[in-house]
């Protein structure tokens, strides 16, 4: 136990997907999944119970972002775990989903080159990678090469559209109908719509697209009530509360409590949300091992 607990924790963040590696404690109660994401055991196997009872132990899952979480319990408590985050609107998922083994509906299980994925991700935990370099380490493991110009999935334009939307409004209250109204859809066919094509309701994915801004602002070393107030949540209970649902932990366990979590951000992403970054703000949370740009 001394072992795991002297394990550093790394949060990678990259446009529309991110990358943790460490501890994970994954609580048991019922919940919805928001994010599709690939989650590997960097030390030993982990149990995933199924509904019906039965048991897999593997080393790697995918779940799909929707799914419930009463479907299957993933015991991961206290092992060394890496969760790859899936950028959304992507062939991704669908290109895992056709390599590894069906559980369930929204699971599935071991990945074909899971020694190698396990390699790779325990040396981007040991070495300074930067997140460009992991998202590319990374990249063959999500649509191997005779897979990359293949298209499992089509997205519809609207969806990209209204996505695009959420993301540049997000600190902003704008309504279901003003969304709908965008794209010329019906607010009913809007909500139907978004949910086929990215797995969770519209008011969900733009509650876990603030959450997301909202990581990003502690990790440059704001309060959680900045976080919360510059991700667009009326008050800091709300923040914490919709941050724990999609975390599993409340943030201020995330960010302020040893192990402290190391932060790396790609160059991008302060590009997209037009951040301006204090270096010497940088540069201090970097000796204290919080965040490294």
């Amino acid at each position: 136990m001394a072992e795991l607990e002297s394990i550093k924790r790394k949060l990678y963040i990259g446009v529309n997907q991110s990358l943790y590696l460490g501890l994970m404690c994954v609580p048991h109660k019922d919940h919805a999944i928001v994010s599709d994401k690939l989650i590997v055991s960097l030390q030993g196997d982990f149990k995933i119970t199924l509904e019906n009872g039965d048991e897999i132990l593997t080393r790697s899952c995918l779940l799909k972002a929707g799914m419930s979480f009463k479907k299957a319990k993933v015991n991961m408590d206290n092992a060394v775990m890496a969760v790859y985050y899936l950028a959304p609107l992507t062939q991704d998922y669908s290109s895992l989903e056709s390599i590894m083994s069906w559980a369930t509906c929204g699971l599935h299980y071991n990945h074909p080159e899971q020694d190698d994925l396990i390699d790779t991700l325990v040396n981007i935990r040991k070495t300074s990678t930067t997140p460009e370099q992991a998202y590319s380490q990374l990249r063959r493991f999500i649509i191997t090469p005779s897979k990359e110009d293949f298209v499992f999935r089509e997205f519809d334009d609207r969806i990209i559209e209204v996505v695009r939307q959420i993301r540049a409004t997000a600190s902003e209250n704008l309504s279901l109908k003003e969304f709908a109204n965008n794209v010329h859809l019906s607010e009913s066919r809007l909500e139907k719509l978004f949910k086929e094509q990215m797995g969770i309701p519209i008011t969900r994915y733009r509650l876990r697209y603030r959450v997301w801004i909202g990581i990003i602002h502690l990790a440059l070393g704001q309060s959680i009530t900045e976080a919360a107030l510059a991700a667009g949540f009326a008050s800091t209970a709300h923040f914490s509360k919709s941050f724990s649902a999609t975390n599993g932990i409340p943030p201020s366990e995330t960010f302020f409590k040893a192990p402290y979590l190391e932060v790396l951000i790609a160059d991008k992403v302060f590009k997209n949300m037009m951040i301006v970054v204090n270096k010497k703000t940088i540069n201090t949370r970097k000796k204290n091992k919080i965040l490294a740009v």
